[in-house]
């Protein structure tokens, strides 16, 4: 396996994919990642519900997983190295482009996602917490998916305890309400079930 990515892709291509993958991001734009799959002739782009094939001229095959913010920052870089085509020389924690260099990291060279999950963009509450049921804690990392289940478990503790608040007076309990809402997230574990492969 290379641990290393390398390619030219045309400035267009690279602001059409990235338009893609930040469509509908809305508080995850920051905290998901991108994964760019580099072959001789084509680089996918995917990220969570998202993904973009653009041609490319494959210098070095490989794939690079990038904070998807880190990826925002190189499209704006873009117009100020006033090239209609980029040099992009990925290597664990840096990417280079022409004599412009990025360092974070977050940057990985060489891990490839399970294309099998196609987990959409605007995944609800309860699927999330399906989904990190069934891929388990270091699937969903794999996934870039680890800040939306976090989000996801905030939301269902804080909704359990404004819930219990308006319902204790009568005689509800806190448990009671946690099963409501562990039943849920069974019936979706068993929706999604047969179309996730299992962590």
């Amino acid at each position: 396996m290379s641990f290393h990515a390398e390619f030219v892709i045309s400035v267009s291509d690279l602001r059409k994919a990235m338009g893609q993958l930040r469509a509908n991001r809305r508080q995850y734009k920051d905290s998901d990642f991108a994964d760019i799959l580099v072959s001789g002739f084509a680089a996918t782009f995917r990220s969570v519900g998202t993904e973009a094939e653009v041609p490319v001229d494959g210098k070095r095959p490989g794939s690079v997983r990038i904070p998807l913010r880190i990826l925002d920052r190189i499209t704006q870089t873009v117009p100020t190295l006033k090239k209609r085509s980029l040099h992009f020389q990925c290597e664990p924690g840096v990417i280079k482009i022409g004599t412009w260099s990025v360092k974070h990291p977050d940057i990985e060279v060489g891990k490839i996602p399970d294309q099998r999950v196609g987990i959409p963009i605007d995944v609800s509450i309860i699927d999330t917490l399906a989904i990190a049921e069934i891929l388990g804690p270091e699937r969903i990392a794999e996934e870039g998916m680890r800040s939306r289940v976090e989000d996801a478990m905030d939301t269902r503790r804080s909704a359990i305890s404004v819930a219990l608040g308006a319902l204790e007076p009568f005689g509800i309990t806190k448990a009671q309400l946690e099963d409501l809402v562990d039943t849920q997230i069974g019936g979706a574990v068993k929706r999604l079930r047969k179309s996730l492969p299992s962590g």
